[in-house]
């Protein structure tokens, strides 16, 4: 069945409407798995797109060295995407049940290295 903008919903079968659901995820997967290989570079802007701070809050934090930049030989600098969001994931906060599975874990190690 030839598909196109004039087709009624109510004309497609469950195959044809499978088929479409498969093409748009596939579609979606590969565009996601790609903008996740890249690294986007830029100013200030996309700094301040990913944190959601203000520029004046990202000067601060870049002159106190705790913002990750790239610094550029004739005296500017660029952010990367990638920097900043493991920058951002670094402030992650352990769930109470993560806190208790590491405790766990140091446990068992402590006592395998006591025998």
């Amino acid at each position: 069945m030839n598909i196109d903008k004039n087709t009624r919903l109510i004309d497609l079968t469950v195959a044809d409407l499978m088929v479409i659901v498969k093409e748009c995820m596939t579609e979606f997967m590969l565009v996601d798995e790609t903008l996740n290989d890249e690294d986007e570079i830029g100013g200030y802007e996309i700094a301040e797109t990913i944190t959601g701070y203000s520029r004046q809050t990202l000067y601060q934090l870049k002159s106190a060295g705790e913002l990750p930049y790239i610094g550029l030989p004739g005296g500017g600098i660029r952010f990367s995407k990638k920097m900043l969001m493991n920058w951002l994931l670094s402030y992650q906060k352990l769930t109470h049940r993560e806190i208790q599975e590491k405790a766990e874990t140091l446990k068992l190690k402590r006592k395998l290295r006591r025998k």
